[in-house]
């Protein structure tokens, strides 16, 4: 009996433990149920998904300038940290939706462009709160971020711009007709 109570206890905690890490998995998830509903309706729409993640980004951006404005709490840093993490993280997404289409040939001109216009304006918000220990880490790591997909961005575009000149698309099939 006493060599099963190790086991049992084991047992125990891991069952208690196992909700709380489920848990602990999807809120480091920065799109709510509902976003991921529409990025996963969006998937074969290549332009429409980058435009959500942007969209997205854009709607983390725009909590960081309410809670400044408007903190909801006593304590607003922990709510701008949250921002701005969720911030990196979707744009670690769509980063990786940027390489995939790459990689894939696809045609995803007008999202860029549209991307290229919103991207410019994300630094200013992420550098509106005051300085904080709290989040400058979180700030720095977002801005980062923030440049390397704007270099990216650019520079998609441009490959894009020069494979698709060269090729011409089958509009019927949405497929790349090669020369």
């Amino acid at each position: 009996m006493l060599k099963l109570l190790p086991c049992l206890l084991i047992c125990c905690v891991s069952l208690l433990l196992h909700p709380r890490l489920a848990h602990a998995q999807r809120s480091r998830d920065p799109l709510t149920a509902a976003e991921e509903e529409q990025v996963r309706e969006a998937s074969d729409l290549p332009n429409d998904r980058v435009k959500l993640y942007i969209k997205f980004i854009e709607q983390r951006t725009e909590a960081i300038h309410a809670t400044v404005r408007h903190p909801a709490t006593q304590h607003p840093g922990a709510d701008i940290h949250t921002s701005i993490e969720e911030y990196t993280r979707l744009l670690d997404e769509l980063g990786d939706n940027l390489d995939a289409y790459d990689a894939s040939h696809t045609d995803i001109r007008k999202s860029l462009h549209f991307l290229e216009e919103h991207i410019a304006k994300w630094p200013a918000a992420l550098n509106e709160p005051a300085s904080s220990p709290e989040y400058d880490f979180a700030r720095k790591t977002a801005l980062d971020a923030t440049e390397t997909t704007t270099a990216d961005a650019k520079k998609l575009l441009k490959d894009q711009e020069e494979y698709f000149a060269k090729h011409k698309q089958v509009k019927n099939e949405g497929t790349v007709k090669r020369e």
